[in-house]
């Protein structure tokens, strides 16, 4: 069944244009019509000239006339200029039950009918006010339908304070349900602060990654100069490290840019900190004692650290499209066994908070034996998990 998604905005075109957590609202509703796979988007405007959309949203076009006729619709999903529902909305009025002679209407500002009804008669869509117009000639010849949104969220953005309440809304939807305690009571509340600003600007999600990366190995750097002040400012700079590791995902999901590369780069980045770290303490500590043994509880680390990185990258992410967060859990399998949900657990970066308390004390070393052991320890589960998966 071919489905149109027509926005009536002549008269309204300055809402389209609007912009909405970094994207225009004509953007934001091509990547959510594209991505519920609607075949066509028609934004109506008074003029096109000087007016445009991406290439990469090849379904989605301005129009100023009716050419309905030549793309052969058989549902058509009409929304009041201003008005965003998101993809699972969108996804579920492409399954809305409207029978011939209806019309599904929903309040927020979105009605659902079968363009052969009126002969596709839909030329009031094209004017001043369009779609109350086409609304009223519709309730003279079909029969309404109330409907009450079942899945998704449908966004007003008809004013500037309902745009920021909007934001608010998206920003909060882009916390993972997987996330460690701190990370979604304490790091997330900084990132999202910060990804709010960024945004608006022209940054990408992967030099965010590269920033991020290069703040973690330098704050590995100054871990390894020594106790007391360098370990603490290099614990801090990991800490931030991680903060600001969140916002390259965030801006990439928020904006529509997620990409594979990106998630790998993310990943990989993400482990090589880690694993600097862990040599940074085991040098710092060789350093002080001349003991050998901490370069083997690094290197002990280190490596643990890399395998685990390429058993969780074979097994998880090879199977991701690059839509949404590359990483998400330690198995693929949708049904968590008890070692899978326990994994998961230590794999998440609260051990962050424990590097920046015991570089306080001065006491990282006592942080290397843990790691030592319980990357070996991480390593040997996702081995488990490798062969029951």
């Amino acid at each position: 069944m071919a489905i149109l998604f027509l926005v009536p905005a002549v008269g309204n075109e300055h809402l389209l244009e609007q912009r909405v957590a970094g994207l225009s609202l004509a953007e934001r509703i091509c990547h959510h019509t594209q991505r519920s796979g609607i075949d066509h988007t028609l934004l109506a405007v008074s003029d096109t000239s000087g007016m445009a959309l991406p290439g990469k949203f090849a379904s989605c076009r301005y129009s100023s006339f009716h050419e309905l006729d030549r793309l052969h619709i058989e549902l058509c999903i009409v929304c009041k200029p201003g008005i965003l529902p998101d993809k699972e909305c969108l996804e579920w009025l492409k399954a809305v039950e409207v029978e011939p002679h209806q019309v599904a209407e929903l309040s927020e500002g979105l009605f659902v009918f079968r363009p052969s009804d009126i002969g596709f008669e839909l030329e009031r869509a094209f004017e001043p006010d369009g779609y109350h117009k086409l609304l009223d000639f519709l309730h003279t010849f079909l029969v309404r339908k109330p409907l009450a949104c079942q899945y998704g969220t449908i966004y007003d953005l008809t004013s500037p304070d309902k745009i920021k309440k909007a934001e608010k809304v998206m920003f909060r939807s882009l916390i993972k349900d997987t996330e460690g305690f701190m990370s979604r009571f304490v790091e997330r509340r900084i990132s999202l602060a910060i990804s709010r600003r960024l945004v608006n600007t022209s940054i990408t999600p992967n030099q965010v990654t590269v920033i991020s990366v290069f703040i973690g190995l330098l704050g590995a750097w100054l871990i390894s100069l020594g106790t007391g002040f360098w370990q603490v400012s290099g614990a801090i700079l990991f800490l931030a490290h991680s903060i600001i590791d969140g916002c390259d995902g965030e801006i990439a999901r928020i904006k529509f840019m997620e990409s594979r590369l990106g998630g790998i780069l993310d990943f990989w980045g993400d482990n090589i900190v880690h694993a600097a770290v862990f040599a940074a303490i085991g040098l710092e500590w060789w350093g002080r004692t001349g003991a050998v043994f901490p370069l083997f509880l690094s290197a002990t680390a280190v490596t643990a650290t890399f395998i685990s990185a390429l058993l969780i990258s074979v097994s998880t992410m090879t199977k991701k499209d690059g839509k949404g967060p590359m990483y998400t859990s330690v198995s693929a399998s949708k049904k968590k066994a008890r070692v899978v949900k326990i994994a998961d657990f230590l794999s998440r970066r609260d051990f962050i908070y424990l590097v920046v308390i015991l570089a306080f004390f001065q006491h990282l070393d006592w942080f290397l034996v843990a790691s030592a052991i319980g990357t070996m320890v991480f390593v040997a589960m996702l081995v488990w998990i490798r062969l029951k998966d």
